[in-house]
């Protein structure tokens, strides 16, 4: 891939890195330690997911072709598609962990698919993989680094090994873009009041304008999630947010997030990403 080597040109030869493949496509996972770097690719021949694992540094990523730019956290995950121009500014001591896919690996429906959550990574075990893999490395407990670097590997093989399918790319064809996006902002509507009720499953096929069941099997065909899943990623997704707040303890981002108790909190946070809210929040909290 061209953007393996176009990164290196930019960052320097990376201090770990490793080829999987698999019969439906390829992958290049690979790890930065590096003080101050511009990452300009012209035009990516590959979708790049990138992990921050530092914080006290100053990471930008931008797309000039969709006119984002945004300040990179530790502990975010960016998703780049291919084909678009994109730049990343590392200023400090930076550390990123960097996955490189072969668009043609998961299919043309799923890089579309992932454009529009630019902060997860393409697929659940990823995203778990990635939180575990930055965590560990803000705590310094290198078993567990270990562990989720090997977690991560097996879910890029994953990624790759399931074929996208006519059946995936009708499922696309059948539910508009549109109707996914209305479900969405539903969903966002809902986290941003604390008080207000989870979207139920009618309500969300009635904003989608099509039936419950058309809406569990095509977000299952096409994002290998079901609505309620989807509901409880984005929910999980805020309360990080708030766990980036160190003033604030985890029965009140608990309670900011929505969740019935603190105990429903720490257990469905530690179900969706592996690792307990109060190791993420103290993994994210500046250092020094």
């Amino acid at each position: 891939m061209k953007i393996v080597q176009q990164t290196i040109a930019s960052l320097g030869a990376p201090t770990w890195i490793e080829s999987v493949e698999r019969p439906y496509g390829s992958a290049v996972i690979a790890r930065w330690r590096h003080l101050n770097g511009q990452l300009r690719i012209s035009t990516a021949d590959a979708i790049r997911v990138c992990l921050s694992l530092s914080t006290g540094q100053q990471v930008r990523h931008a797309e000039r072709d969709r006119t984002l730019s945004k300040n990179v956290l530790a502990g975010d995950v960016i998703v780049a598609p291919s084909g678009i121009p994109t730049e990343t500014t590392l200023e400090g001591d930076a550390e990123v962990v960097q996955i490189f896919i072969e668009p043609e690996s998961i299919g043309l429906v799923a890089s579309k698919t992932i454009i529009a959550t630019p902060v997860a990574p393409p697929g659940d075990a990823l995203k778990r993989a990635t939180i575990q893999l930055f965590v560990a490395a803000r705590h310094g407990d290198w078993r567990g680094y270990d562990v989720a670097e090997v977690r991560l590997r097996q879910g890029v093989r994953d990624l790759l090994t399931a074929r996208t399918g006519d059946e995936r790319k009708r499922a696309h064809r059948e539910l508009p873009p549109m109707a996914i996006r209305r479900a969405e902002q539903l969903i966002n509507e809902a986290m941003e009041n604390p008080h207000s009720a989870s979207p139920t499953l009618r309500e969300l096929a009635a904003t989608a304008r099509i039936s419950p069941n058309h809406l569990i099997r095509s977000l299952r065909q096409i994002r290998g999630t079901t609505p309620h899943q989807l509901v409880m990623m984005r929910r999980c997704q805020r309360a990080m947010e708030f766990l980036r707040q160190p003033d604030l303890t985890v029965a009140e981002v608990a309670w900011r997030a929505g969740y019935s108790s603190p105990a429903y909190f720490i257990a469905s946070f530690r179900q969706q990403l592996g690792v307990t809210p109060g190791a993420y929040q103290r993994a994210v909290a500046p250092k020094g």
